[in-house]
Formats: C-alpha cells, structure tokens, sequence
C-alpha cells in the first residue's frame, strides 16, 4: 500500500467516524504522522507488516482499546504508547523488540499482553502498574529472571513465560492469587520456590524440559491443580520417574505423603552379567567376605541376595541387591525382564578364555539396548590363570557407559577390595540410592519385602499398606512397586489381578524349568499341560494356571487355539526355516496384489526378538514359525505378513501383501514397535527404511530413510528424488507413506470420504470397494484411538474417548449452548466397528457451553473420523432393530456433523476471551491440548458415573500397544 492510499484511509475512516481500522498485511513499512487524526478509533489491526517503528503520534489515540501489532519488524516501542490509557489488550506478538519502555506501566486498564517471540532480556519494575492485566503471554523470549514487583499484577489469571531462560523463579510469584495457568516449561529452571503452593487458584503448571532435580513436597497443597506436566526434567528423582509417568493425580499424592513425612532409602540394584561360567557367583561371594567354593555350582535363573557397602562421603550404609543371572543363553530373553536401567552392571568376563569368549560386544550391545543410562563395570575374572588382555578404549569409545575396568580373582581375593570400592563410589551416584520415600509408603514397601509369603491377594496387600498408614494412596504405591521391579501386580489385567507376586524372581525360577525341559525342547517348543503339571508340581493348581498367563503376559508362550491344553513357548522355536514360499507366493496370483514393506535397522537383536513378537501377535498365526521369522495372515485370510529377522545384519524385515495391505500392516508394525519399546536403547538409535516404489513398472533396489520421507511430506512436498532413477522420475510421498504413517491422514480421509461415496453410489455394493472401504475404516479408527495411547497411560485421563454428542431437546442446534442440554453418548472403540454402547453410557452434559471450550480441540479430530462410521449391526446391538437402529445412528451423526460445523465458530464466539484464543491457537500444544480434553471427559464421566460402569466398556491393552474400550463381545476377541 502507498503512502497517498494509507492516507486517504485514514481521511476515510475520520470522516465516517468509524471506530475500527483493519491494515493488517499491507506492506506497510511507516505509518505517517497523520494517524493521529484517528482519535475516535477504537481498534486498529496493523498485523503482518514491514514496520520498523512507530511514530510518536500513536500516543494521541487515547480512545484506543485494542491494539494489533504482531508480525512486524519493531526493535523498540515509543514512549508515547503510555499515553494510550484506554487500552485493553496491547498484541506485539513475534518482533523483534528488546526492551519494554518504562512508560508501559501507565497502561493501567490493560487486560491482556501479547508478547511472545521478541528478544525481551527483562521486564521494567514498572510492569507492576499493570494492576488489571488478566492475560501475560512473554514466552519465546530471553528473561533470564522476572522482577520481585510481579507480585503486584494481583488480577492475572494466565501467565506464558516458557521459551525462555530462566534458572529461578523470585518467592514473590507465590502472590499471584488468581492464576489459573502458569506456563514455564523449556527454560532452566533447577528448583521452585515452596511459596509456589500460595497459587491456590492454580490448574495448570507446565514445567517440562527443565532441570529440575526435585519439587517442594508444598505443591501438593495446591488443590485446584489438574495438570502438571514434568517429562523431560533430566535430573528429576522427587517425584520419580516411576511416578510421573502416572500423571498428575499421583504425582500429587507422592508429593501429599512426603509432606506428611519423608525419609532416604539407601538401596539400590547391582545386575552381574556375563557368559555361564565365567565365576560371578563367585565374584559375588567374594564381595560379601565368604568363602571360595570350589564346587560352585553353575546359577539357573537368577539368585538374588543382598551387599553391604559403606557410602563413600555419607555416614550410611547402602545396600546393593545383587541379582545374579544364569549365562547360558536360554535364560537370555527371560532376564531382559529385570535388567532394569537406573541400575549398576557388572559385566564379568574370563581372562583365561578372552574377551571374545566372554562375548563383551554381545553383552554390552544388549545392556546399551535395555539400559542405555545404567553405568557398567568390566571385571575380568581368573587373573591368577592370566593376565587381562582388553582393548579398553575402543570399548570406552563405544561404550560410553563404561566407568571402569577391574581385574580380580575370587579364588586368590586379589583386587576384591579394589572393585568393592569401585562399586560404591558408581553405586552412590545411582538415581535411586538416596531416593526420597514418603515415610508411611517406605514403611509399608519394607513391610511388603519383609512378607516371607511368596504371593498374596490384593486385598492382604492392602490390609499391609494399611498397617503402615496408607490408606488413601495404595493403588500408586503398588503401582510404583510393581514399576520398580519389586512386585508383579498386574492391575488393569482381569486375568492376573486376583495376585500379588512378592517375590518375581520366584517366577524367573519356575520359567527356567520350562525352557530347559527336555520335553519342551523336543517337541520344538510345544508345552503340554501334563509336562507343566510335571514341572511345577510343586505349586498350587490356580498358581500354575497363573504362571502360565505370566508366561503369556512377558510373549514368552501362547496358547494353541486348535489345541487349548498345548502352549507354545517361542524361545524354544527351530531355527530351521519351514517351508512358507508356496503360501507367500501364492497371494500373488489371488487377484489385485499389492506389497507394503519396511526395514527396522538397529544396532543390535538381542534376545526376545523376533520371538516375543511372535507370542505377542500369535492370533494371526499360520503355524509357520521359525525362530527367527514368522508368515501371519489377517482374520480373512485375504492378507499375508512375513516378518523376519537377520541377526548378523542387523535388522527386522515386515513385507505385507494383499489387495489392501495398508490396515495389516499398521497393525503389525504396531506390535513390532511395542516389542522395541522394551529396549530404549535400541528404540532411541533405529532407523527404518522403506523401499523405492520403483519406476516405469520396474522395480527398483533404492531404500528411503523413513524419517526423510516424513519430513518431506510436513514440508508439504509431494515427491522425492530416488538417486536409482535412470531418468528424472521423482517418487510420490504419499504414496510411500500409505499405511506407514498416520501424519498422511487427511489423504486417507479423502479416499474414505471418496470410496464411501463412490460405494453408496452402486446399489449393489461391488465387493471390491466394499473390501477397500472396511479396511480403510479399519484404519482410520484404529490409528485415531492410537494416537490418545499416552493420555490412556495416565490415571488421570484413562477413559473411553469414543463418543458422539446429542441434543437432548430435540431441538435445532443454537449458537448460545446456554440453557440448552447435551448428552453424551459412549462408543465401543473396536477398529472398523464403533458403535454406541447398549447399556448405559449415556450421560447429560450441565454446562455445555463451559466443557465444549475445554474439548472442542478434540472433538474436531474425533468428529473428523466418526462421520465415517457405518451403522454396523451385530450380535454386540440387541435392543433396536436394524431399521430402528441405523435411523437412531444416523440422526445422531447429522447432529455430529452439524455440531462439528459450529466448532470452529463456538472456538472464536465472544464468550472466549483473547487469551483463550492464545492458549488455544498457534501456540497450543495438540498434544497437552488433548490431555486436557480426556481430563474434562474422565471428569464428566466420573461425575455423572462413579462406580465407571460406562456403558459397560471394558479396557483392553491390545498387543499391538493400544488402549481400547470394548464392548463384552469385542473384548473377548483379545482374551488369550
């Protein structure tokens, strides 16, 4: 825009008395000094402009209420901005100003701040005139410290200062007493000031992607609080990680019983390692002042006892629960268990047989996989017999994790006082040596080791944390234990919860005696239940049914399907390949073939894998096994899968084929993906590959890094060069991406909408589209529930999320949801098949328009996915007919639909305020946005349903890592 237009604007807008003046992305790189003229303006948008500075004459548009400034190039504000004393809301959001002029604290009536994404290094004293600000967004800045004066901004209820580099917060924030919502995550917060608790009206805390190393019991008080976000605080030991990764709710009750009273509990796990026979029995024994038994017998499973060692700076005694592990390979994958990070190892290897022998590299790959932060310390054995012989800095280079190397002999004792040092300056820097325990919950956590029974019922476990005061936190505390490692109580399983292990390595002992069955071994794997009644005679009928769904629960057995009293243990597979290629060829020649393939490249394959994926996707089974690969095939047999893996190389093949692979194969790389989860290490360092598409009907050898085709398609690029292509044919990301990745979603979305449309079209219903239509729904939904998996994970917001929304007056849908009802209506999540739930599971809504500003966010995804949903009538719908009920479902979609067309205006109605449209635009976090939503909705349905019947719902973990909320009939299917 000229200046001779800008001008004759301005001569307008005078003229006519208009109150509002909209400039906004005009090129605009000056504003003239006749801007003054516009006195009676009381808003004017000059966002997303060239404006370098303006004029002093913006002072005397004192009528001014609102002011938009965002997207400029400002590096300074003139000090006439104070004279505009009407101002209400002031956005200066993404400049690039460094300092805030003094005269900003004559702003006196100024309600919200946008100030976000400047160079701000501090805020003038004079900020506290700001006395009716309710909104402060200052995050994406440089504040390295707020001043004292904060205080004084009595009326702020929201205040955004992440993105920035703060190290402390001043006491003086505690005086803030109307804040709902205090964002301070990615700065380099260390600490927080108890008087944090004084923020009574708090709901909100954002703290991840700090350096906090604990938070002040005093937080708990803090009664309003919904949502705390802690994740990414890398020295953070109170609450532990064990407990955040439980939400909000139990990290709040940690934090109540440590202010109730809290003491250190010096304890910690030492994990000994190695090749069977290499002497760590012996090692241990040393440690512990006994004997050299030289008939030392050879440890089957683990043998857990414990060491004493005095604290190197500190006047306690710590104490290492050794675990000692069998070497022979076989108890490999069931050790994988236990060899927990935030632990110490103890890699043992024989000096006389070499380090080859003694398989280090094997060792230290799968100890980098499982425990990437857990230090190790090498100890060479039988240094009487021969000198250790190690190339130590090429293991250090690639082994950061190794503190040392110790040479010992447990027969001579030589170097034993040595490595006990060793051991205790590593152990007392261990996460959990010194951790802090509420007193009454480390009371009952000895009660509970001291216990000389085996196993007990839940309710014994309660009746123990009981004795010791904890009433009203037990279902934390055994959850904390159970993560820790000390018990096994699997809570939200109905086939385990009926028992508490005390004592898992119990359990190690018993699994032992199945995989060294000579019997399992020559029948290649099959377990009958005669030979079980054999091994484990010794245990109770129900323990042994209760040990064999343990087996089931670690993917190291399933039961025969055709065969209910056989089970196969996978670990004991042939590793002779049978004969698969006829059946995987075949498929071609069925009709439309198409093939999906992704290579998962890794820097190991220890033990467990492919095996326990194998167990843990059994229900697709062929019977062609192997130990190293398997051949699935989907329910209808319309689909095969080949999964193998190449130890030597590194790597895990999946190929799907079929007329509509993309479902399948989601489905199976799902479950191979909850399998490498197990090892962080390993997740943390893969790399997937994915074949070229090939060209001109050929195919072609080229494999795309996976992560660089995701980028492409966020850049929203449609293609990428394969370096293989003869000529200049570039290949398509989407169609890459089919089935892999769910950040493509919109395009599947479209084919549905398309495919559904084309169907509905042809009044016979081609088969052929059909097929395409259920397995693209199938899809759909199940990556939808999919991408909620870590909200379900958290108490706080383990709900179903499935639901569709109705007027309950019947009347048409209103703009003013005040005074209208809205009811609730719960879905059962089963993949291709959502329907409402038949008994219960309907609940009214009070405040409509208060929840929807809560979950809009949400409900626009899952509106997004529901209006796909078909009428599906089975023998899970039994009170309507099928007339009755696809007219029931579909006048409740066109509802849907209508209600999912009124969001985006209801999110932008003026009953929200601008900080609203902050904290739920650009710079809202979907992911923390969601979580919100799932709080309000488990909070609506705890209200409305405290005995959670809802509608009947059961939660299943599926094996491919998904939560789902099942109807009875679609929860039996997942029952082993």
């Amino acid at each position: 825009m000229t200046n001779e237009e800008l001008l004759q604007i301005i001569e307008t807008t005078v003229k006519a008395g208009f109150i509002q003046l909209n400039l906004n992305s005009k090129k605009l790189t000056v504003l003239p000094a006749e801007i003054r003229q516009l006195s009676k303006l009381e808003e004017l948008d000059l966002s997303d402009n060239q404006l370098i500075e303006l004029p002093a004459e913006i002072g005397q548009l004192t009528n001014l209420r609102l002011l938009h400034l965002k997207d400029n190039q400002l590096k300074v504000l003139p000090p006439e901005i104070g004279q505009l004393s009407n101002l209400r809301g002031l956005d200066l959001k993404r400049n690039k100003i460094t300092v805030l002029p003094t005269e900003i604290g004559q702003l006196i009536h100024l309600r919200q701040l946008t100030f976000q994404n400047n160079q701000l290094s501090n805020l003038p004293p004079e900020i506290n005139q700001l006395s009716n600000l309710t909104a402060l967004s200052l995050h994406n800045n440089q504040l390295s410290s707020l001043p004292p004066e904060i205080r004084q901004l009595s009326n702020l209820i929201r205040l955004y200062l992440h993105d920035n580099q703060l190290s402390s917060l001043p006491p003086e924030i505690s005086q803030l007493s109307n804040l709902t919502e205090l964002s301070l995550h990615d700065n380099q917060l260390s600490s927080l000031p108890p008087e944090i608790s004084q923020l009574s009206s708090l709901t909100k805390l954002s703290l991840h992607n700090n350096q906090l190393s604990s938070l002040p019991p005093e937080i708990s008080r803090l009664s309003n609080l919904r949502e705390l976000y802690l994740d990414n605080n890398p020295q953070l030991s109170s609450p532990p990680p064990e407990i955040v990764e439980l939400g909000t709710q139990a990290i709040l009750t940690y934090l109540r019983k440590r202010l109730e009273g809290s003491q250190r509990q010096w304890v910690s796990k030492l994990l000994v390692v190695g090749e069977g026979g290499v002497g760590k029995t012996s090692l241990l024994r040393a440690l512990r002042g006994e004997e050299f038994d030289t008939q030392e017998s050879t440890t089957h499973g683990i043998e857990i006892k414990s060491l004493e060692l005095n604290h190197p700076t500190q006047a306690v005694t710590m104490q290492l629960n050794t675990w000692d592990f069998g070497g022979q390979d076989i108890y490999h994958a069931t050790h994988q268990f236990f060899l927990t990070n935030r632990s110490l190892f103890l890699l043992a290897w024989n000096a006389r047989l070499g380090f080859e022998q003694g398989k280090l590299y094997y060792w230290l790959d799968t100890i980098k996989a499982l425990a990437p932060e857990s230090p190790i310390l090498l100890v060479a054995t039988h240094i009487d017999e021969r000198d250790a012989d190690l190339p130590l800095r090429e293991l250090r280079d690639k082994y950061p994790q190794i503190v040392k190397h110790c040479k010992i002999s447990s027969k001579t004792s030589r170097g034993i006082e040595e490595i006990r040092q060793a051991i205790a300056e590593v152990a007392a820097k261990l996460p959990l040596m010194g951790e802090i325990w509420p007193t009454s919950w480390l009371n009952a956590a000895n009660a509970i080791r001291n216990e000389a029974k085996k196993y007990i019922t839940p309710q014994q476990l309660w009746d123990i944390m009981a004795k010791s005061q904890v009433v009203d936190s037990q279902e934390v505390l055994a959850r904390w234990l159970h993560e820790l490692g000390e018990i096994l109580y699997f809570q939200d399983n109905e086939e385990l919860n009926d028992t508490v292990i005390l004592k898992p390595q119990w359990v190690t002992e018993y699994i032992s005696k199945v995989l060294e069955s000579e019997d399992v071994i020559n029948r290649k794997g099959i377990f009958t239940r005669q030979e079980m009644n054999q091994l484990w005679r010794d245990l109770e009928p129900f323990m042994r049914d209760h040990f064999l769904r343990l087996m089931e629960r670690f993917d190291l057995s399933y039961r025969i399907s055709e065969s209910p009293a056989l089970s196969l243990v996978v670990e004991r597979l042939p590793l002779d390949t049978p004969d698969y290629q006829q059946e995987w060829q075949q498929i071609k020649q069925t009709g439309e073939c198409n093939e999906i393939s992704m290579k998962f490249q890794l820097n190991t394959i220890p033990a467990g894998i492919p095996t326990w994926f194998i167990a843990r996707q059994h229900r697709f089974t062929t019977s062609k096994h192997w130990r190293n690969g398997v051949l699935f095939a989907d329910y209808e047999q319309k689909h095969l899968a080949l999964v193998q893996a190449f130890p030597r190389d590194r790597y895990l093949q999946l190929t799907v084929r079929g007329a509509y692979p993309q479902n399948f194969f989601a489905l199976l790389k799902d479950g191979i993906e909850v399998t490498l989860r197990r090892f962080p290490g390993l997740w943390d360092t893969m790399q997937l590959k994915i074949p070229c598409l090939g060209h001109n009907g050929k195919p072609c050898s080229h494999e795309f890094d996976y992560k660089q085709v995701q980028q492409r398609s966020q850049r929203k690029k449609l293609t990428i060069e394969c370096p293989k292509a003869t000529e200049d044919e570039d290949v398509s990301v989407i169609e890459l991406l089919q089935g892999l990745d769910w950040t493509i979603k919109d395009a599947v979305l479209d084919s549905l909408k398309d495919l559904k449309k084309s169907n509905d079209e042809i009044k016979d219903k081609l088969d052929e589209t059909k097929n395409k239509v259920d397995s693209l729904l199938e899809l759909t939904q199940r990556e939808f529930t999919k991408a909620f998996r870590r909200q379900q994970a958290t108490i706080d917001s383990h709900c179903p999320n499935v639901f569709e929304l109705r007027l309950r007056s019947g009347k048409a849908w209103q703009k003013n949801l005040t005074g209208q009802k809205l009811d609730l209506q719960l879905y059962c999540q089963a993949p291709g098949c959502w329907h409402p739930t038949q008994e219960g599971g309907l609940y009214e809504i009070n405040e409509p328009a208060k929840w929807l500003k809560v979950t809009a966010p949400y409900i626009s995804k899952l509106f997004r996915v529901l209006r796909y949903t078909a009428p599906i009538v089975g023998p899970f719908i039994s009170l309507l007919n099928e007339e009755d009920y696809e007219k029931f479902f579909k006048n409740d979609l066109e509802f849907t639909k209508e209600l999912a067309a009124k969001l985006p205006e209801l999110k932008e109605s003026e009953d929200l305020e601008l900080a609203d449209k902050i904290a739920r635009g650009e710079d809202l976090d979907p992911e923390r946005a969601d979580g919100a939503a799932l709080r309000a909705l488990r909070q609506l349905l705890d209200e409305k349903d405290p005995q959670q019947h809802w509608g009947g719902l059961k939660n299943v973990l599926t094996p491919e890592g998904h939560y789902l909320w099942l109807c009875e009939h679609h929860a039996a299917e997942y029952k082993r």
